[in-house]
């Protein structure tokens, strides 16, 4: 009995050794987890840094040009920036001190040319907060064509009408590391038409854009950002293409001299003591590529009456009746079948004598 009872009191303290040492381990491991979970700062108060107060410095325009006035404005919400003291500073210049000065307007240097806009700010917590923003300007230009017909020797620009082809061109003057101008096709451009990023136009070496205006006529403003992928410069450009209306205009085709371009039938044409005279229609500005395109029709009328039902004629020679003088309106509608919105008229008095 006494044998067992010794044995039974040597496997109790074991059990409680064993448990004592496991309970040890435990509350060791316990604030070792503890103490990598708790953040050190929190701890102990003396690794604590303070934070800087927080100021943007903004510009406007976003993307200065070359030679433009620009301004620059602090903010801050972590501090009265109406107290504070502020220094402006250009390429190290000191050019503005005082206190609240939030804003700041000066002017960029010339293309490729760098400014540096410094800011000096100390708050009236005593906190100094630096700020340095640097501006290279360069320059994009941006310009636009249209596919729309003008007669033989035009020499202005073919205009942009409803539902025609136009294509923008973005030219850029981006100066690179090694001093000299990069090729337009080692760019990125992005483009936007009337606020919405084009992404399947824009990218590496698409420096033009091109697109057929929808039936919904209306201005498109086209935005292209051009960026180099080897430095931080930028440039940027915007413009207006506003569809027109396409035109008719009348000229004379002349037996002797041609077609007579440089002045045209308007108002009251005389005919004088020529026995006829062959009225040349111009379509200005159509979806086409020559005059005499299938897709035109010519609706020739004279005193408001069509003539006929030929609609393919793009000149009309006119007589006077024999042995009678006055005047007859003349007048022509042409119309695109394909491009419903592509429509023009025109018409002009045609004063003849009393001829036999």
């Amino acid at each position: 009995m006494m044998l067992l009872l010794s044995v039974y009191k040597r496997t109790l303290n074991l059990s409680l050794y064993v448990t004592i040492i496991v309970m040890k381990k435990f509350l060791l491991f316990s604030f070792v987890f503890i103490f990598l979970l708790v953040p050190t700062g929190f701890i102990f108060g003396q690794f604590n840094t303070p934070m800087q107060t927080q100021v943007d410095l903004s510009l406007s325009p976003e993307t200065p040009g070359a030679n433009q006035y620009v301004t620059a404005t602090a903010d801050s919400y972590g501090t009265d920036l109406n107290a504070a003291s502020f220094s402006w500073y250009i390429n190290g210049k000191l050019i503005k001190s005082g206190k609240g000065l939030k804003t700041f307007s000066f002017t960029t240097g010339a293309t490729n040319t760098s400014t540096v806009l410094g800011l000096n700010i100390t708050t009236q917590e005593g906190e100094r907060v630096t700020k340095t923003i640097t501006l290279k300007p360069s320059e994009v230009d941006l310009i636009w064509q249209s596919y729309g017909y003008v007669p033989p020797f035009y020499k202005g620009k073919t205009l942009f009408s409803h539902q025609d082809m136009i294509q923008f061109i973005a030219i850029p003057h981006i100066i690179g590391t090694n001093g000299v101008e990069i090729p337009a096709g080692n760019l990125i451009y992005k483009w936007t038409r009337n606020g919405t990023i084009l992404g399947d136009f824009s990218g590496y070496g698409k420096n033009t854009y091109t697109m057929i205006s929808s039936v919904i006529s209306r201005p498109l403003l086209i935005d292209v950002e051009v960026t180099s992928p080897t430095t931080d410069d930028m440039a940027q450009a915007s413009t207006v293409a506003t569809p027109i209306e396409p035109s008719v205009v009348f000229y004379e085709k002349n037996p002797l001299y041609g077609i007579q371009f440089q002045k045209a039938l308007t108002g009251s044409v005389a005919m004088s003591d020529a026995k006829e005279i062959n009225v040349l229609a111009e379509p200005f500005y159509f979806g086409v590529n020559y005059l005499s395109d299938p897709s035109l029709s010519y609706k020739w009328n004279i005193n408001n009456s069509q003539i006929d039902s030929d609609t393919t004629k793009t000149n009309r020679i006119f007589r006077p009746v024999g042995g009678t003088a006055g005047t007859s309106y003349i007048s022509l509608s042409i119309e695109n079948a394909n491009k419903m919105l592509q429509y023009a008229n025109n018409g002009f008095n045609l004063n003849f004598n009393n001829t036999k």
